[in-house]
C-alpha cells in the first residue's frame, strides 16, 4: 500500500489501527518492519512545528513508492509499517539523521522494531503517543531478555499485565520446534509384535517455554495466564498447518487444543483448507479446559462433530476417571495416561475402574507407555492402541 500522509484528525483513528495491527501480529505471527520517527522528542534546537513539517515533506516521498503504511499518532510523531525486508525503511531512517545532522540526541528519534517479536514496544509508543506512558526503547528478542529485567517481580511472585503482553509478544517469533515432538498413536495387538501407526499427535514441552518465556513465574496458581499462553501456542501451529505446502502433504496427526481455539481465525482457516481430510486431524481437550468452560466446550465439540473431526479427552490420569460421564463428554476418544499406581490397585480398586472406562475398548488409548508392564496391563484389559516411548522404539526398529 502506498504511503499516505494522514491529516491531523486521523489521528486517534491511526492509533486505534496501528493498536490493532500489533495484536494482530501477535495473534498471527505475520512478520512486520516498524521504522518509529519520534518528532516528539526532537533536539530542543528543531523541535518546532516547521522543523517537524520539513521533516514529513522530506521523508514522505521516499515511502509513497513503497509498500510502507504511515500512522500519525497524536503527539506528532510517524510510525511507518511495511512487510519485510523493508529495505526502504532503513533509507528513510538514513536520511533522517542526515537531515538532523550530528546531534547524538538524533538517534533516538528512530526506532526500529520488528513485529511480532517488539509489539510491547510498539504498543508502548502508541500509548507515549496519546501522552499515556513514554515510549518504551526497543526490547531484545525473547532469547535475549535478562532473566529479570527491571521491574520484574522476583521468582515466586504473580506477572504483572506487562510480563503477560511481553511473554506473548516474544512467543509469536520464537522458534516452538526446539519445544516440540511428534508422538505416534499405534494399534499393537496382543500376538502380533510390530505396532502399527495410526496418527501422530504434535506434542509441545509446555513446562519449558512457559519458564522461557516468565522465568520463576508459578503458573500453577495462575491457571487462566497457561491457559492464554496455551492458546497462544496452538494459534502458532494452526497457521503453520494451514501453509498450502502443509496442507498439500497432510498426514494423520493430532493436536491438544483449547475450546476457544476451534472457532479463532487460524482454526478456520485451516478447516476450510482441510476440506475431506478433516477427519484425518484428531483434536484433544483436556478435562481442566472442559470444566473451566463447559459452554466453549459444548460449542467446540458440535462444531468438531459437524465437520467431522475425531476429538479424544487427552492426557486423563486414572484419578480423574470418576469425574468422566460414561458418554465422554461425546468425544470419540479416551486417551488415558498410564501410571504405576495401576498395577498396585486392589480387587475394589481394579473393579472401580473397569466399571469407569468405556465399554468400547476401540475408544481408549492407553498414552505413556514406557514398559512392557504398560503395554500388559492394556491388553488385559482389551486396549489396543498405545502412546509412549516404549512404542517409539518399537516403531524406529521396524
Amino acid at each position: 500500500m502506498n504511503a499516505m500522509l494522514p491529516p491531523p484528525a486521523n489521528a486517534q483513528k491511526d492509533t486505534l489501527a496501528l493498536t490493532a495491527l500489533a495484536r494482530e501480529s501477535v495473534a498471527s505471527g505475520v512478520e512486520r518492519r516498524v521504522l518509529h520517527l519520534r518528532l516528539s522528542a526532537l533536539p530542543a534546537q528543531l523541535n518546532h512545528t516547521h522543523h517537524q513539517r520539513q521533516l514529513r515533506e522530506a521523508l514522505l516521498p521516499l515511502l509513497r513508492p513503497t509498500r510502507a503504511r504511515l500512522y500519525d499518532l497524536p503527539n506528532g510523531d510517524l510510525v511507518a509499517v511495511s512487510p519485510p525486508p523493508a529495505e526502504h525503511l532503513e533509507t528513510v531512517r538514513a536520511t533522517m539523521l542526515k537531515l538532523l545532522g550530528d546531534d547524538p540526541a538524533a538517534a533516538n528519534c528512530c526506532q526500529e522494531l520488528r513485529l511480532p517479536a517488539q509489539a510491547a514496544a510498539l504498543l508502548a509508543a502508541v500509548e507515549g503517543g496519546l501522552g499515556l506512558a513514554p515510549p518504551a526503547p526497543a526490547e531484545r528478542t525473547w532469547m535475549q531478555r535478562p532473566a529479570h529485567p527491571p521491574g520484574r517481580p522476583a521468582p515466586g511472585q504473580p506477572p504483572r499485565a506487562e510480563d503477560v503482553l511481553a511473554a506473548e509478544a516474544a512467543l509469536a517469533p520464537a522458534d516452538l520446534s526446539v519445544h516440540q515432538r511428534w508422538q505416534a498413536v499405534c494399534l499393537l495387538k496382543d500376538g502380533h509384535p510390530e505396532p502399527r501407526e495410526e496418527w501422530r499427535e504434535q506434542r509441545l514441552s509446555e513446562e519449558a517455554l512457559l519458564e522461557a518465556l516468565l522465568p520463576g513465574t508459578p503458573l500453577a496458581g495462575v491457571p487462566w495466564l497457561r491457559r492464554r499462553l496455551r492458546s497462544r501456542m496452538a494459534r502458532r501451529t494452526l497457521a503453520q498447518w494451514a501453509r498450502p505446502d502443509e496442507v498439500v502433504g497432510f498426514t494423520p496427526r493430532g493436536l491438544a487444543l483449547l475450546p476457544a481455539n476451534l472457532l479463532q481465525d487460524e482454526f478456520l482457516r485451516l478447516d476450510a483448507m482441510l476440506g475431506s481430510n478433516r477427519a484425518m486431524l484428531t483434536i484433544g481437550f483436556t478435562l481442566t479446559d472442559i470444566l473451566a468452560d463447559p459452554e466453549a466446550f459444548g460449542m467446540a465439540l458440535r462444531f468438531a462433530g459437524l465437520r467431522g473431526y475425531r476429538t479424544a479427552l487427552t492426557e486423563l490420569a486414572p484419578e480423574e476417571l470418576p469425574l468422566v460421564p460414561p458418554d465422554l463428554f461425546g468425544l470419540t476418544l479416551l486417551k488415558l495416561r498410564f501410571a504405576p499406581g495401576l498395577l498396585e490397585l486392589d480387587a475394589t480398586g481394579r473393579a472401580a475402574l473397569e466399571a469407569a472406562l468405556p465399554s468400547d475398548r476401540s475408544r481408549i488409548v492407553l498414552s505413556g507407555v514406557d514398559s512392557a508392564v504398560a503395554i500388559s496391563w492394556g491388553w488385559q484389559r482389551g486396549i489396543e492402541r498405545f502412546q509412549g516411548r516404549l512404542i517409539e522404539q518399537r516403531l524406529s526398529l521396524g
